[in-house]
Formats: C-alpha cells, structure tokens, sequence
C-alpha cells in the first residue's frame, strides 16, 4: 500500500515539474490535466484567501442587510451564466476537436464567430439591466425598505449586471486556453484577477465606499484583467486565433448553436438549482437570512474544490483524445478521477461536519453561523456533487449532453417546487434539503446510469 502512494506521489510530482519533452500524447494530456489542475487549486486558494479577508470585512462593513443584498446580487448574475446560450461550453468541444484535427483556420473561424455572437448577448444585457433593474430588486427585496433599495441596492445591480455582461466576451479567452489545454496559463490570469478584486475592495473600504462602489471595485478590477489577457491572447500568445470579420461565418454559427443550446439548457439548470437558493431565502425569509446560508455554501464548496476545477482540465483533455480515438486513455483516467474524488470529498466533509460552526463563527461572526441542520443537509449534497463533478466532465466532452439537459430541467423544477415548500416550516435547511432530494431522483441516478452506458460503449470499441 505504501509503495503504491509513494509510486503515485512520484508519478504525479513528475506529471507537475518535469521540463522534458513529453513522450507521446498520453503523456503530453495527463501533464496538461495535473498543472492545470494545480495551478486552478492555487488560483482558487488565492481567490479563497481573498474571501477570507473580504468576508468578514465586508460582513462588518456593510452589516447583515446589505451584505445579503451583495450576496443575492451575485447569485443572480451567476444565474445569468448561462445567458451565453452555451457557446462557451460549445467552443470549447470545437476547440479540442479542432486541435485534435490541427485545423488552424477552422479553430480561428470559431474563436471569432462566437465573439461575434456574445458582444451582441453582452449589448443585449447591458440595455435589459438598465431597464429592468428596478422592478428585479423590488420582487427579490420584498421587505427592504424603499430608501435602501433606491440608493444602494438597485444602482449596486445595474453596475453588476453591466459589468458582468461585458465580460461575456472576454470568456472566450480562458475557454481558447482550456481547449488547447494550457489550462495552467489561464489560471495565471485567473490569479491575476483575484489579487486585482481583493485590492478593489480594499481601496473601496479603506475610502469608506458604498454598496455599489464595492461592486464597481471588485468586478471591474477583474474585468480589466480579463480585457488585458484578450489583448495578450490575440497580439502575442497565439495571434493565427486573433478575430477578423472575414473569419466570422454563418456556418460556423450554425454548427456552435446545434450543440450550445443543449449546454445552455444543461448549464441553465446547473445554475436553477444552485443559486436560486440564495433568491427563495431572501424572498421568503429576507436577505439576513441568506448570510449564513451562503456562508455555509461556501465553506462547504472546498469539499469539492479540487473536483470542480480538475473538471476544466480533463474535459478538453478528453475531446481531443476522443478525436485522436484514444479511448482506452479516455476509461483510466475516469476511473482515476473518480477514485480521487470521492475520497477526497469524504476526508474534507468529515471535518466540516464536525467543526463547520466554529469555523464559520470564528471566520464570519456570529451571525453567519447555521443551524445544524443545514451542515447535515451540506454534507451529503456535496458527497453528490463529488460524483457529478466527474461523470458530467465525461458526459460533456463526449458530447453527451442531452441527457444531462433533461436530469436538470427535471431536478430544478422539483428543486423550486420543494424549495418553496420546506422554506418556510425548515427554514434555511429546508431549502438545501429539497436540493438534496431532488438532486439525488433526478440527477444522480439517471447520470449514473448513462455514464456507465458511455463507458460499456468505449469499452467495445476498444475490443
């Protein structure tokens, strides 16, 4: 046994550091999947550290009303996600199938249609938030006052969504990274992007800003980075990619949008049924009360950190193996993966269901911390999303992805329906209770089932 973790300590050490040439392509995607994988946990840990110096900060700072405001802010722009229509996803499987194939033009002529299409989405929502900002805050704010939602809270959305919208096309960036498996480069930016928030909100406490300059201060200092790593994309790092209108083509359009509507329907009720939680507590039970719950959330997302980040390495690490036919490299290291994964996310849980409370009320203060329940109810979902993580990174770099529209669609409408129904004689825990169970019918079985499927079905092709 001992032998065996020291040959994998060895192996894996070798996969992160060594400078020599890769033997073969095998070798050249695990290499890719390993750094990336690193280099995304040392980004997150950054953009971690940060959390921990800005939560409490902030919590203080803005006090548990606004603070809640901030958080249930956030949680509509990441349900916003997936107003891509799923080109981002669908660029990537492109991306890899067109590295995989050494088409240049073909990859190029992809990278500049989709810049097409989501300057225009990112328009469209710039002029939807301005108009439309006031009526959204007054149904998810329906007991703030009118003072607070007037001066802060609905000029704090507007900067939000604007903010959010014109990073749209800035995501082509790290998605043009991750299909050509540099995932490691992109993580550099994404830490570059981490340090520039946490100093946005420092300079905005420390100049005793408001709301809406907190917002301004974070999201935009990570848009100017991202708006930098296009600039260095396209000028220096692989300037044959670099967008031109005649490159932008109909057909093109076509092919992304046959598939992204299916990660769009995918990725929509990814986003449902993770963060409309935060919306349905502060509808039901006011904004106070999503502090804990997001905390909480949060806390417990470190469970399966390494599994959610390993999933942006090892997805386009598989498309390209898919179309050089490598399907016996594709089966091992899915198995690995879900080795790691679970067991991982069970050492990790363990502790936080033990010493979840003390933590959060030492990390975030006393108002932050939860009830037991909803460290429970934490627990297991997150011990699901162990396994998800690793079977939808599968799922979608074979182009399975109908199936995992439909588990979702169907999961986010009982998640809603049984969210409304347990939030208000549960409290907090009830809603992350109904994410659990309609999780676990909807979700977890069906996507079990259909994994194996796609591996029987690997297996025989390598026989």
């Amino acid at each position: 046994m001992i032998q065996r973790i020291n040959h994998w300590l060895n192996r894996f050490l070798d996969l992160a550091v060594s400078r020599t040439s890769p033997t073969d392509e095998r070798e050249r995607r695990s290499r890719s999947i390993v750094r990336g994988t690193a280099t995304a946990v040392v980004a997150r840990a950054i953009g971690s550290l940060t959390g921990i110096i800005t939560v409490p900060l902030t919590v203080r700072y803005l006090g548990a009303e606004r603070y809640g405001a901030w958080m249930t802010i956030s949680s509509v722009l990441i349900f916003l996600g997936f107003g891509d229509f799923g080109l981002a996803s669908s660029l990537t499987n492109a991306l890899g199938k067109a590295f995989g194939e050494e088409d240049r033009e073909r990859a190029r002529r992809y990278v500049t249609t989709t810049l097409v299409a989501l300057s225009v989405v990112a328009l469209f929502l710039v002029i939807a938030g301005i108009t439309f900002a006031g009526p959204i805050v007054k149904l998810i704010f329906p007991t703030v006052s009118q003072s607070l939602l007037d001066k802060e809270i609905v000029p704090a959305l507007i900067a939000a969504l604007s903010i959010f919208a014109l990073n749209f096309p800035l995501l082509v960036t790290n998605r043009v990274l991750a299909a050509y498996q540099e995932n490691a480069t992109a993580n550099l930016w994404i830490m570059a992007s981490s340090v520039a928030s946490l100093a946005g909100i420092l300079l905005v406490i420390a100049f005793h800003g408001g709301l809406v300059a907190l917002v301004i201060g974070s999201s935009g200092a990570g848009m100017l980075v991202g708006g930098i790593s296009s600039v260095w994309l396209y000028g220096w790092h692989k300037p044959w990619l670099a967008p031109a209108r005649s490159a932008a083509d109909v057909e093109f359009a076509r092919e992304l949008f046959s598939t992204s509507w299916k990660f769009f329907i995918a990725n929509a009720a990814w986003v449902i049924n993770s963060q409309t939680d935060n919306l349905i507590i502060a509808h039901y039970l006011g904004p106070t009360q999503v502090t804990p719950y997001s905390v909480t959330f949060r806390l417990f997302a470190y469970a399966t950190l390494i599994q959610s980040l390993t999933v942006q390495s090892i997805w386009p690490a598989i498309t390209e193996a898919l179309a050089r036919k490598d399907f016996d490299w594709i089966k091992g290291v899915y198995s690995k993966n879900l080795k790691v994964s679970l067991l991982l996310a069970s050492v990790i849980i363990v502790v936080l269901t033990l010493f979840g409370q003390r933590i959060i009320g030492i990390w975030a203060g006393p108002t932050a911390v939860p009830p037991f329940a909803l460290i429970a109810w934490m627990a297991i979902w997150n011990l699901i999303l162990a396994y998800l993580f690793v079977a939808s990174a599968l799922l979608q770099a074979t182009n399975h992805v109908t199936g995992l529209s439909i588990y979702g669609s169907i999961t986010a409408v009982l998640n809603i329906a049984l969210s409304i129904l347990l939030v208000r004689p549960y409290g907090i825990a009830g809603v992350i209770a109904a994410t659990v169970i309609a999780y676990a019918l909807s979700s977890l079985i069906p996507v079990m089932f259909e994994t194996r499927r796609v591996l029987r079905t690997l297996e025989q092709i390598v026989a």
